[in-house]
């Protein structure tokens, strides 16, 4: 096995009162890490993408879908100027970008068919988060007292979790928890979830691969995502939790702090 791989995003703050960090990791089993994140600290952007397909490129389709979003998202940055749902158009046409980027590399290059990604990107202003999703890449916010997950998994078990078949404490005891009902790169077309969140004082945001959801529980990441200090060692604290309880994926993180 090689080295481990770890991609940092280093601790950053903006104009908008956010401290940014991000940590990705190799973890303990993969040889290599197909997860890509990335932080646009100048523009509020925050992108996490977790790659599919093994040696069939996963890593290739995480960093193609950050690119694309990124691009999308450069072509027009005025869109925060005109309202949330500007916002959310911006990201789902990047996400839509990102799912036409990868099959096209697939088509282009057999040896990277069958590639995806999952992915969660968001942009941050001084009033809003907004956000996009596909997949069970997820969001969390955190306010005292109470962590939320802002995204609903695109999972055959969440979808089962939520027609009433089975009950969402079981759910997270399952061990199998990732058979994907929406991914980038799977269709030739996707459907893309956006929401938007307005920003209380003291607010912790949390974007993350299912490396991380799959090794620690709600309740650990409340606490490590509470703790004191700079952002880049609650990123570093998290991922750390993460491997200690085996490390069995790529592990991201991306952690936006609201100072008001």
């Amino acid at each position: 096995m090689s080295e481990p791989e770890v991609r940092l995003c280093p601790a950053t703050t903006n104009a908008s009162g956010f401290e940014y960090a991000g940590l990705s990791h190799v973890g303990r089993v993969r040889s290599r890490n197909e997860d890509s994140i990335c932080i646009d600290a100048d523009n509020g952007w925050l992108v996490l993408a977790d790659g599919m397909g093994g040696y069939q490129g996963g890593d290739v389709a995480s960093a193609l879908s950050v690119r694309a979003v990124l691009d999308r998202l450069q072509r027009c940055p005025d869109a925060a100027g005109h309202g949330v749902a500007a916002m959310e158009s911006a990201l789902c046409e990047g996400l839509n970008d990102a799912n036409e980027a990868i099959l096209q590399a697939g088509a282009a290059n057999a040896g990277l068919s069958g590639m995806g990604a999952t992915m969660v990107a968001a942009w941050v202003t001084g009033k809003y988060l907004v956000h996009a999703h596909v997949g069970d890449s997820r969001l969390y916010r955190l306010r005292p007292g109470r962590l939320e997950q802002l995204t609903c998994d695109h999972t055959v078990l969440q979808a089962q979790v939520d027609a009433g078949l089975i009950d969402p404490v079981e759910a997270a005891q399952m061990p199998v928890r990732g058979l994907l009902t929406r991914g980038l790169g799977v269709a030739p077309t996707v459907a893309v979830d956006v929401g938007a969140h307005e920003l209380v004082d003291q607010d912790r945001f949390m974007l993350c691969s299912d490396g991380l959801t799959d090794m620690i529980d709600a309740r650990e990441i409340a606490r490590l995502l509470g703790a004191s200090g700079p952002v880049s060692e609650l990123a570093q604290g998290l991922v750390d939790a993460a491997l200690a309880r085996g490390g069995r994926d790529n592990v991201s993180v991306i952690i936006a702090r609201f100072a008001g």
